[in-house]
């Protein structure tokens, strides 16, 4: 009898821990998935606060026996918006695409740089033409990063590797 009277105590010891177990559960589990949402918006400010606003680097990096520039505006004349000063001011650009050789469409992307310079000449004069000339020399790598992607995106292709700006003078 003393043996059953033990196990009694000890199920009624169990099944009591268990229900305090189950209700410590309920009770925090909503607390902890608030602090763990909080937890990660905060990190998620920081991550923001630590990305650089320049452009990102290429992950794939293209040897440089690898890569055709093609001159496409030798000195353009652009006008730049207007600056704090309240002058006029113009800026002379060489510019050229650099295609990677390496790429699927080489073969159909490298005529029509040719064929459509002018095109091109637009879309690098429509984003140079938004700056002004306090900050040209800022944004100029945005600019050249904006230039890509539209050029990219007007192609329809990954060719294109980047914009280079061989002179240039802002006055």
């Amino acid at each position: 009898m003393k043996k059953n009277i033990l196990a009694v105590i000890i199920l009624a010891a169990t099944l009591v821990n268990l229900t305090l177990s189950a209700v410590m559960l309920f009770v925090y589990m909503p607390n902890a998935q608030k602090m763990n949402t909080l937890i990660t918006k905060i990190c998620q400010v920081l991550d923001m606060e630590l990305e650089s606003p320049l452009p990102v680097e290429k992950e794939n990096v293209v040897a440089a026996t690898d890569l055709e520039p093609i001159i496409v505006g030798e000195e353009m004349l652009i006008k730049l918006s207007a600056s704090s000063d309240g002058k006029v001011h113009y800026i002379t650009v060489t510019a050229s695409v650099v295609l990677n050789t390496k790429a699927e469409d080489y073969k159909t992307i490298q005529p029509l740089m040719e064929s459509q310079q002018e095109h091109i000449k637009e879309i690098i004069q429509a984003s140079i033409r938004d700056l002004s000339y306090d900050n040209y020399e800022t944004d100029r790598d945005l600019v050249k990063q904006e230039i890509l992607q539209n050029l990219q995106q007007e192609f329809d292709t990954e060719c294109i590797y980047r914009i280079d700006f061989g002179t240039y003078f802002a006055s």
